[in-house]
Order: C-alpha cells, then sequence, then structure tokens
C-alpha cells in the first residue's frame, strides 16, 4: 500500500514538472508578429533585420523615408492616424507599437494586440545618445539586441569616417524643407538632422527656436540675412520648383547667403537611427561636391 502510494506521488510530482516546463517553454517562445504605426519605429526595425507584419501609409514612407525599404509581404494597413481595424484584427499580431505622437490609438488597438509606445521626440532632447537608446529599446521589445548593437557600431564608424571625409571650410548650413512656396521648415535643436550634423561637426546656421520636433515654421522673408549654405530638402510641394525659379525674391535671399543652394533626397525629418545616417550621407556627399 506504501509502496503504490509512494508511486502515484512520483507521478503526480512528475505531472506538475512536466506542466510547469511545458509552461516556461511557452513562455520563452519569441514574439515575432509586430506591427509599427510610426515610420520612426518601422525603419528601425528594418534596419535590425526585422520584417514588420504590417505597417502604415506605405506609399507615404516611399516618399518620404524612402530607406529602408519595406518588404512586399508588409501589410499596409492604411492611414497612420487611422489605421484599418478590420485589417489589423486578421492578423494575429504580438505586439502593436505606437509612439507618443499616435497615442490616442492605444485604446482603440489595445483591443486587437498587446500596445507598446515607444518615442524618440517625447523627451525634447534628441541627441545621438538619444537615437542610440531608441535603438536599443526598440530592440529589446523585437528580440534584436544582437544586431542592434553591430548597427550601433556600424552607425559609429561610419559617422566618423564621413566627417573625416568632408572637405575643408565648410559653411554653416541652414536646412529648410518647403511646406509651400511662401513658407518652410527650418531645422535645428532637437531635430534628427541636428543629430546628424554634431556627430559630423557641421554647423547649423540656424540659431531660433524650434518646436519638438526640431523645427520652426517660417516665412521664407525670416531666411533673409542668415550666411550659411541653403540646403533644400525634398520633396517639394506641387509648383514650388516652378515658382522659386521665377522667384526674384527667393534668388536674392539664396545671393546674400554666399553660396549657391543645394538640394538633397527626402529623408524623414522625423525619423530615427536610420534616417540619420542617411541624410549624414546625402549632406556629406552635397557639401563635398560644391563648386564641381
Amino acid at each position: 500500500m506504501l509502496k503504490n502510494a509512494s508511486t502515484w506521488l512520483l507521478i503526480f510530482h512528475l505531472l506538475v514538472y512536466s506542466q510547469a516546463t511545458c509552461a516556461n517553454i511557452e513562455q520563452e517562445v519569441p514574439l515575432t508578429r509586430f506591427m509599427s504605426v510610426d515610420w520612426s519605429q518601422t525603419e528601425t526595425m528594418l534596419a535590425l533585420g526585422i520584417t514588420p507584419v504590417a505597417s502604415a501609409q506605405q506609399s507615404d514612407y516611399n516618399d518620404w523615408v524612402r530607406s529602408p525599404q519595406i518588404p512586399s509581404e508588409t501589410v499596409d494597413v492604411g492611414l497612420r492616424t487611422q489605421p484599418n481595424l478590420e485589417r489589423l484584427s486578421e492578423l494575429d499580431l504580438d505586439t502593436i507599437f505606437l509612439s507618443p505622437r499616435f497615442s490616442s490609438l492605444e485604446n482603440q488597438l489595445s483591443r486587437i494586440a498587446p500596445v507598446k509606445i515607444l518615442g524618440l521626440y517625447q523627451a525634447g532632447d534628441v541627441n545621438w545618445d538619444a537615437v542610440k537608446e531608441f535603438t536599443r529599446h526598440m530592440a529589446r521589445e523585437i528580440n534584436a539586441i544582437p544586431q542592434a548593437d553591430v548597427l550601433i557600431a556600424n552607425a559609429d564608424i561610419e559617422l566618423n569616417s564621413l566627417k573625416h571625409s568632408l572637405s575643408t571650410n565648410i559653411p554653416p548650413v541652414l536646412l529648410v524643407q518647403f511646406m509651400d512656396a511662401k513658407h518652410v521648415r527650418v531645422f535645428g535643436d532637437n531635430s534628427i538632422y541636428q543629430v546628424a550634423l554634431t556627430e559630423l561637426g557641421i554647423q547649423n546656421a540656424w540659431t531660433g527656436k524650434t518646436n519638438s520636433w526640431g523645427y520652426s515654421l517660417v516665412g521664407v522673408d525670416r531666411l533673409h540675412g542668415i550666411a550659411g549654405q541653403v540646403i533644400i530638402i525634398d520633396p517639394l510641394p506641387a509648383g514650388v520648383k516652378e515658382h522659386l525659379a521665377n522667384d526674384q525674391y527667393w534668388h536674392y535671399i539664396i545671393n546674400q547667403t554666399g553660396f549657391p543652394s543645394l538640394q538633397i533626397e527626402p529623408i524623414w525629418s522625423f525619423g530615427a537611427l536610420p534616417s540619420a545616417i542617411r541624410f549624414a550621407h546625402l549632406i556629406t556627399s552635397a557639401l563635398n561636391k560644391r563648386g564641381q
């Protein structure tokens, strides 16, 4: 009788251990099905080698961010401000990532999958250390910590190499993006562009105030009297290129800076590490080609 009781007790302990072991294994299975609303998260995820199941506004991403490219298998769920909830509910997502900018969507989206809010621009002090920490934070959430270490190390190497490749006597730069023919965003402190400029050792000619996104929206006339290399960041709104070609006041502003304006491809103004590195490459190339 005692022997039978001991046997049953052993079986009971084995069953409990087996169930606990299975539960631990289930808990340790890494999450893989991610969706990002904010493009800074999308570009970071892709740069870390993780393909999101879904992302938002892919055609606009292709216009404004461009790189890294979104793979064809990633589902487009519509507007960032109004993602297609029915489509999202069909994707069996593990995590939906939002930035503070889109936090109003949290209640809706949390009914579909757990929501994580990660932001680079919420602190108001965007610099290279903050960009790297955002990358590491994102990597922890998507199980890509080793990839983040490599990505950051390579980015540091690239920035250092670009800095040493710059021509001598680089003037201060004035970074503008046209909203219409008469108004521009001028980028300065707290922008991803300023992060790259600082790491490259390039001075920003704009010393005015900027908002939490790193820009000031001003009339074109506010650029008058600022000495520096004007760099226009694409894309241009419809009709602006033709307007500037015939606008004598714009020509006067450019002439008084002492340098012809330069134009570079689109880079996401509110991006993260991939945007910073892409901008660093583009501005270095543009500045080195001046006068050639």
